[in-house]
């Protein structure tokens, strides 16, 4: 979930309203700059369990650094805009801001713990999260949030109401603690959705020392990890009171729960949700890549003055895959898209490879997605639109080699048979313009047996179309339905053909090149058409002239299912038929 921007516009400016930029850079600086510092290529180079194993390495795993907070951060207040009432409880502004507030302030705490490179460092990240929300590290975090502001607003409302018998800093790093949370092995799904439960389990995780859960890890004896991380739980002013308040039922403490665990579901999505593909790094800012001979990965390592680059191939089965996922995001119908950079390999063994090892990636993915958001239990909220087991998980055909999906979804169903009824192989949508994807997304889908669907069946035959043979189910398998205002430009000259749209009535009108007047469009005619075809950049722009309905069809779906050129005599019988009116006079 990358955190893209025009050109020349800083990418993370929109976390400013939820963290002040220099709040931001003194976080940044004391805890996530240190771990880009303990995986580069100097560091490694004096590490022998690196060349043993590169691929479970952690300096070998997706960004833990500054970037990859920040992405985390902006990805979850771009996701609580999407998810707000399909999959989590529709909330007020106001709501959704106290909610991105706390996953903000939560996201530049989860990963902190990874400046640890060693195994038992991964596995114990979270649960030093947790510790250091009750260090010196987050008091500057903690005194941000109880300043004048959303959060401290809903804290004196419950305060008022329902005291929550400690100090309202504590209260404060209880809930920065919960970014514990963000690991599914250190919080499993069903623990979110029973506050009992994870009242007790965040008591035992910061009540018990960095050192015993480290042992407990698998640390050798009289491995602590480092001196700072203390040796005793975290120092609290009432520990028979700790995360109390989150075992609250009715009145505004339990809505305050409602907030901050949904907010922890955001993070958990954000997270994983990550930016990837051509965008991911490692924590030492190498990229890792897929070879398309051998399906491989490959990691170009650079050394930190630039003067030396190595590119080494190794066995990473998740780092390829995930390697070759260019976007994973939830969609405004509250699936989980992902689509890929290549689906074309040298060989069918490379492919083979390629496609288990995204299948892994993608599973993983899904397995944070999906439990996230099982379980919702809004009290002051209505249910959200959407439940968590209705998710379908949607894999994108990659433009090079469209079949490299349904290799993805068989290697998926041989690992989790279970899944497969969930997974779709959709058309690609990679390549769109931006504003086209959006508004796709944001669309309607049509009902292959609705009316709306029989209409356009009807009217493509009366305009020229050969739409009687259509098979409905595949043909509105992935179209929608979407809405123009007046202005609004539908394509740009020289964009990718993603879509062939069909004007539901009068209100387009296209602007061709080559000195060519402007002209109106006529209803129930494609347009996009011969883009679609002949596979290349539109040839005009298209613009409403006023309000106006549209259908999108992708353009690989309108190729394989709407598509039927006429022989010539077939041709000469279709006019005959039609009855064309006569050519005007001189």
């Amino acid at each position: 979930m990358s955190a893209g921007h025009p050109s020349g516009q800083d990418p993370w400016a929109e976390l400013d309203t939820f963290l002040p930029p220099a709040l931001r850079a003194h976080l940044e600086d004391r805890l996530w700059r240190p771990i880009e510092g303990r995986a580069t290529l100097e560091v490694l180079s004096e590490d022998p369990s690196f060349f043993d194993d590169p691929g479970r390495h952690p300096a070998m795993f997706a960004d833990h650094g500054v970037v990859h907070v920040r992405d985390v951060a902006v990805g979850l207040v771009r996701l609580v805009e999407v998810v707000d009432g399909v999959l989590l409880p529709e909330r007020p502004s106001g709501g959704k801001a106290l909610m991105q507030t706390w996953g903000v302030a939560l996201a530049y705490l989860h990963d902190v713990g990874m400046v640890d490179m060693s195994r038992t460092g991964r596995r114990t990240h979270a649960l030093h999260a947790a510790h250091v929300a009750f260090a010196p590290e987050a008091d500057a975090l903690v005194e941000h949030l109880l300043s004048p502001g959303p959060v401290r607003d809903a804290l004196d409302l419950v305060e008022h109401v329902d005291p929550f018998g400690v100090p309202m800093d504590t209260v404060v790093r209880e809930v920065l603690s919960l970014a514990a949370a963000h690991s599914k092995s250190t919080v499993p799904g069903e623990v979110l959705s029973d506050p009992e439960a994870l009242s007790s389990l965040m008591r035992g995780i910061v009540f018990t020392s960095m050192a015993d859960h480290r042992a407990a890890a698998g640390a050798p004896a009289g491995d602590s990890g480092p001196a700072a991380w203390g040796h005793r739980g975290i120092d609290h002013p009432a520990p028979p009171r700790a995360y109390r308040w989150l075992a609250a039922t009715a009145g505004p403490k339990a809505d305050f729960v409602d907030d901050v665990v949904d907010a922890v579901r955001a993070l958990r999505v954000a997270d994983v949700l990550r930016q990837r593909g051509t965008a991911l790094r490692t924590s030492g800012g190498f990229e890792v890549f897929f070879d398309a001979r051998t399906g491989r990965a490959v990691c170009t390592l650079r050394s930190a003055d630039g003067r030396a680059a190595y590119v080494m191939t190794y066995d990473d089965h998740r780092g390829a895959g995930e390697a070759n996922i260019t976007t994973a995001r939830v969609t405004p119908q509250g699936d989980l898209r992902v689509a890929f950079h290549r689906g074309s390999f040298a060989t069918s063994d490379a492919a083979r490879r390629a496609a288990d090892s995204v299948a892994d990636a993608v599973l993983d993915i899904w397995a944070d997605v999906a439990p996230a958001f099982r379980g919702v239990g809004p009290r002051r909220q209505p249910a959200p639109a959407r439940s968590a087991d209705g998710m379908s998980l949607l894999l994108e055909r990659p433009s090079d080699d469209p079949s490299f999906a349904d290799l993805v979804r068989e290697a998926v169903g041989t690992v989790a048979p279970d899944q497969l009824r969930r997974i779709r192989v959709v058309h690609d949508l990679e390549g769109a313009a931006p504003a086209e994807r959006a508004r796709y997304e944001e669309a309607e889908p049509v009902a292959p047996w609705g009316a709306l669907a029989d209409d356009v069946v009807a009217h493509l035959a009366e305009h020229g179309s050969d739409s009687t043979t259509m098979v409905r189910d595949d043909a509105f398998a992935e179209v929608r339905h979407a809405r123009l205002s007046e202005g609004e430009v539908l394509v740009e000259q020289g964009s990718s053909p993603s879509f062939v749209y069909v004007p539901l009535a009068a209100g387009l009108a296209v602007r061709p090149l080559g000195g060519y007047a402007e002209a109106e469009l006529h209803p129930w005619l494609p347009v996009g058409s011969t883009g679609a075809i002949r596979r290349a950049p539109r040839n005009a722009a298209i613009v409403a002239r006023g309000d106006v309905d549209v259908l999108m069809v992708p353009s690989e779906l309108y190729v394989t299912s709407w598509l039927r050129p006429l022989e010539p005599e077939q041709l000469e019988a279709r006019l005959s038929r039609d009855r064309l009116p006569a050519p005007p006079a001189g």
